[in-house]
């Protein structure tokens, strides 16, 4: 009888487990497909990237490449490098662990981040209102309906974003 109550119980512990694991496995597919769906970048109010994606993704191909071509030689003004976009989260970083805390101190690396990215953002403005304003009627035409047709679609998947980035 002892036996018996050995295999049971090990039999128990073995069932729990596997259970354990498949509800696990659950709960992180659920939560993937939330993130993904209706993560950070779906939220409310969107950013400055949503509002400008669908500009630029209804470009063909090689005027989009131009146009990136362009600011990667020609840097804004006021553009952070990746070195100095590092320094700026690592100086939050050091903020956030100080005692104590200077909201100013954050604020003021805030403020620089907004304004780098406002520059980036304008400099691809101005980029892509140069290109539209070089097209002819029939350009422009074409370009409006593949825009209306990105707007339709509605935004990429991030797999689909990756693959289009290592397209271009």
């Amino acid at each position: 009888m002892a036996s018996d109550l050995t295999k049971n119980g090990k039999w128990m512990r073995w069932a729990l487990g596997l259970s354990l694991g498949v509800n696990l496995l659950v709960v992180g597919l659920v939560a993937g497909a939330a993130y993904r769906f209706d993560g950070p970048h779906g939220g409310p109010g969107g950013s400055a990237r949503d509002f400008g994606t669908p500009y630029i993704a209804a470009l063909e191909k090689d005027r989009r490449r131009e146009i990136f071509k362009g600011l990667r030689q020609d840097r804004p003004a006021g553009h952070l490098d990746r070195a100095a976009r590092r320094a700026l989260y690592s100086e939050v970083v050091q903020a956030l662990r100080a005692d104590p805390f200077d909201v100013t101190r954050v604020r003021s690396v805030l403020d620089q981040q907004a304004s780098a990215s406002v520059t980036v953002q304008q400099a691809v403005q101005d980029a892509w209102l140069a290109e539209i304003a070089s097209m002819d009627a029939s350009e422009r035409a074409a370009y409006a309906d593949r825009l209306q047709e990105v707007l339709a679609r509605g935004p990429k998947h991030k797999k689909d974003q990756r693959k289009s980035r290592q397209d271009d």
